[in-house]
């Protein structure tokens, strides 16, 4: 399984959003993420589907998409029905607030995209462990949802290190993402707990260098 960075636009500088996505594209990051908030999920509201027009004219890395929503059972089969033939990669819904994992996997699968399952910091692994037949990535967060820049939650690292401990034992193939407070400084700690796809975003666009930093990451993580 090849463990890559993904980007958090979250992060970027949204007042110069085309020089950033030049910047990104001369790096080795393999998705840009998109997070999706609705203020009632988690306490903050970013972007939506003019802006996601607006990147995908500007990038062809392709899109990692990060519903965090309290209703995700109706809003991302209206995200499928608009981009389903674009460049969107996965697709990942919280276990806390999806009502039918099941049914919104297959219309995500159903239109070639992958279909991720995410848990907050106080979500057992289980709730992942009894979905895996729904799902092709497993996101753990390692920050309370809802702002970029936090620090990492230690114990998230540990529920990784559960997680992978688990695949690992039943011969499970689902790669595991990480989301939250990542950056050069700790990426080592999560690549040791067994992670596969860190995102990352203050950690990369709070730097001077974009591909310096991507580099150092990739050298640890691989």
């Amino acid at each position: 399984m090849n463990n890559f960075i993904a980007a958090s636009i979250i992060a970027a500088d949204f007042f110069s959003l085309e020089n950033e996505y030049k910047k990104l594209n001369q790096t080795d990051i393999k998705w840009v993420h998109f997070d999706i908030m609705d203020g009632h999920f988690v306490p903050n509201i970013t972007i939506g589907s003019c802006d996601l027009d607006a990147i995908l004219k500007k990038t062809n890395i392709p899109i990692d998409i990060h519903f965090m929503v309290d209703n995700p059972d109706y809003i991302v089969p209206l995200f499928i029905k608009n981009y389903s033939n674009k460049k969107i990669s996965n697709v990942s819904v919280h276990v806390e607030s999806c009502q039918n994992i099941k049914k919104l996997s297959n219309l995500v699968r159903k239109n070639k995209i992958s279909f991720g399952l995410a848990i907050n910091p106080n979500t057992s692994i289980n709730k992942i462990i009894n979905n895996l037949k729904h799902i092709d990535l497993a996101l753990v967060m390692t920050v309370k949802p809802g702002f970029a820049g936090q620090k990492i939650i230690q114990k998230c690292i540990n529920k990784v290190k559960k997680l992978r401990n688990y695949f690992d034992k039943n011969n499970i193939s689902i790669p595991i993402q990480v989301d939250g407070g990542i950056k050069l400084e700790n990426i080592s700690s999560l690549s040791d707990a067994g992670a596969n796809i860190y995102v990352s975003g203050t950690g990369i666009f709070n730097t001077n260098n974009y591909i310096k930093t991507v580099n150092k990451m990739k050298k640890i993580v691989e």
